[in-house]
């Protein structure tokens, strides 16, 4: 889900910023997009383009000078006019504090600020774009994607929860960058998204973490928790309890739309999509084992051969909202029938289930609560820290694993 509540995962794995890392998040853009070509425009001041070495110059853009950037075979290029410049990557620099915009053909133009880094992808024809934002406009473009509701202490909690997420929940993708700006992280959409109340929240939380017991902690969130909040290892079953990520009973929770929720799911997509997943002819499922809280844990799929297997409720969920066409799956916390040639499924909350509640973070700072009240109801035991004060870094507390290839469970806001 994009826009009001953006989807994301928790950390597969952990890198240590080093100190002066702690300023900035390398986010690959338009992640998920095989992007051919961009046209790239300066705004507020010139942008100059230097090759990997990090020689003088070699190209100066003004303000509004576009460039077409692209990629011919294993080099990538600036084209300006009818100059074109051909190199392995190129990094463009702004001048002071400016900032650009790229447009793709089948895009919105977006505006960030930093640096870009131009690369050939590993697709034959495509461009990696990664941007070196600073921390502070990332944690608010991530707040106000995020986080869309009307409060102040909420706005700041979340600004908080961003900022930890983007320090220690990095996975470095093999070491080209940090982040990604959609899905598989936080969502990023650059400068212009940025509000004044998420700007302000970055601001006024400026340098500020989680941290257990002196470490940063895996700071997930999702959406609203129907009720009751999910300890981790009850979602990802191959994960380490963690002793700030409890379930507990939610009462700020009420408010939310997504509460309660039922939706309906046609048969034959629904058995064709978990066919197409489990490359069987799949007749039909039940319902299996729950959470304490009642979140369902395992789907068993019943298969045209009288056979059945046991798939995680999370990827079920997953299967759901990827393969079938017009139906979102708010949650595993749910029970199922069948209606004629329809399943009607009811069910609550939005996400995972797991850390901070977005609704319910809105509740409590509805109800006069501070930002620091909303983090340690929704993290047990959890401290807020400043980054100046933590010399050297901690490392980060108990890296959840990797999930196996079979499972795209850990989502924020899924």
């Amino acid at each position: 889900m994009l826009g009001l509540f953006g989807i994301g995962v928790p950390p597969l794995a952990s890198a240590q910023p080093s100190p002066d890392s702690t300023d900035w998040v390398q986010v690959r853009l338009h992640h998920g997009t095989d992007v051919e070509s961009v046209r790239l425009t300066p705004e507020r001041s010139p942008l100059s383009v230097l090759l990997p070495s990090g020689d003088p110059p070699i190209l100066r853009l003004n303000r509004d000078e576009a460039v077409t950037l692209g990629r011919r075979q294993g080099d990538v290029f600036a084209r300006r006019g009818e100059a074109n410049l051909y190199a392995r990557s190129l990094r463009l620099v702004p001048s002071g504090e400016g900032s650009w915009t790229i447009s793709l053909p089948s895009e919105s133009t977006r505006t960030y600020t930093g640096r870009l880094t131009l690369r050939p992808a590993d697709s034959s024809t495509g461009l990696q774009l990664v941007n070196r934002v600073p921390l502070q406009d990332y944690v608010a473009s991530v707040v106000a994607a995020e986080y869309g509701l009307d409060d102040r202490a909420g706005t700041r909690a979340m600004a908080v929860v961003a900022r930890t997420y983007a320090l220690f929940s990095t996975k470095h993708f093999d070491g080209d960058y940090d982040h990604v700006d959609g899905t598989a992280s936080q969502v990023y959409r650059g400068e212009n998204v940025i509000t004044e109340a998420a700007r302000q929240a970055a601001r006024e939380t400026r340098g500020q973490i989680l941290t257990y017991d002196g470490a940063p902690i895996q700071a997930v969130y999702f959406s609203s928790s129907g009720g009751h909040t999910a300890s981790n290892e009850a979602v990802w079953t191959d994960s380490p309890s963690l002793p700030y990520l409890r379930g507990k009973e939610d009462p700020y929770d009420q408010a939310s739309p997504k509460h309660r929720w039922t939706t309906r799911i046609n048969r034959r997509a629904l058995l064709q999509a978990l066919s197409l997943h489990h490359d069987a002819s799949v007749e039909g499922f039940l319902l299996g084992d729950r959470t304490p809280n009642g979140r369902l844990a395992t789907i068993e799929v019943l298969f045209s051969d009288d056979t059945e297997t046991d798939m995680e409720a999370s990827t079920f969920r997953s299967v759901v909202n990827e393969r079938v066409d017009g139906v979102t799956l708010k949650s595993t916390w749910f029970d199922a029938r069948r209606d004629g040639s329809d399943y009607v499924l009811t069910g609550r909350g939005h996400g995972h289930g797991v850390g901070l509640n977005q609704w319910g973070a809105h509740a409590m700072a509805e109800q006069g609560k501070s930002y620091r009240e909303i983090l340690s109801f929704y993290y047990t035991g959890v401290q807020i820290q400043q980054l100046d004060e933590t010399s050297p870094l901690p490392a980060v507390a108990q890296d959840p694993p990797s999930p196996s290839a079979d499972s795209t469970a850990p989502r924020i806001g899924w």
